[in-house]
């Protein structure tokens, strides 16, 4: 009797292609991971005493906590997705690599102010910044260790859920929308002048 029509049968082999994906993609993300973490422990080591280091830390930090995101999500993912992430590079670092440019993009609303509280990290300018170059952002630090500990924190939380900072993008989006004056009442405010 053929069993190939079979829906147990069908769905055995389904599970067993599942899981020989995930094991792939298990192995490429432990190894982009390694290779990743590696090249951040090494400009971290080269960058020691450079204004880069914080930046760095926090994008590797959002890095790690993409690569744990997708790790936790692979048994949710389609069976084209695994394919396509098994078999791809590109598409096995692109969420890692999201979260880093996320982390990133966190920080510098930490910097900027626009994000704060006794959750978020505060940052000060340092002693000898020169406010004249687009460069003195990163001439800034934590006022303690608990405030670099907050930093490194946050930054994982972006790489782990990309949702978080694109929400708060999403807010100070409608924020800035609303604060916009409408057309009608600003040719009104002219003509009233």
């Amino acid at each position: 009797m053929d069993e190939s029509g079979n829906p147990a049968t069908e769905a055995v082999k389904s599970n067993n292609i599942s899981a020989r994906l995930l094991i792939s993609v298990t192995r490429r993300l432990f190894i982009a991971l390694v290779i990743l973490y590696g090249l951040s422990l090494t400009a971290a080591a080269l960058l020691r005493e450079s204004i880069y280091i914080v930046p760095l830390l926090v994008f590797a930090s959002g890095v790690i906590g993409g690569f744990v995101g997708l790790q936790r999500r692979l048994k949710d993912l389609t069976l084209f997705d695994l394919e396509l992430i098994a078999e791809s590079w590109v598409y096995t670092a692109l969420s890692p690599l999201v979260g880093g440019v996320l982390a990133f993009l966190l920080f510098i609303l930490f910097l900027s102010g626009l994000l704060s509280g006794d959750l978020f990290p505060v940052f000060l300018p340092d002693s000898n910044s020169s406010s004249e170059s687009f460069l003195s952002i990163f001439e800034q630090h934590g006022e303690g260790h608990k405030e670099y500990a907050k930093l490194i924190f946050w930054s994982f939380v972006a790489g782990f859920s990309e949702h978080f900072v694109t929400d708060v993008i999403s807010r100070f989006e409608g924020a800035a929308v609303k604060s916009l004056p409408l057309a009608g009442q600003e040719e009104s405010r002219q003509i009233q002048r």
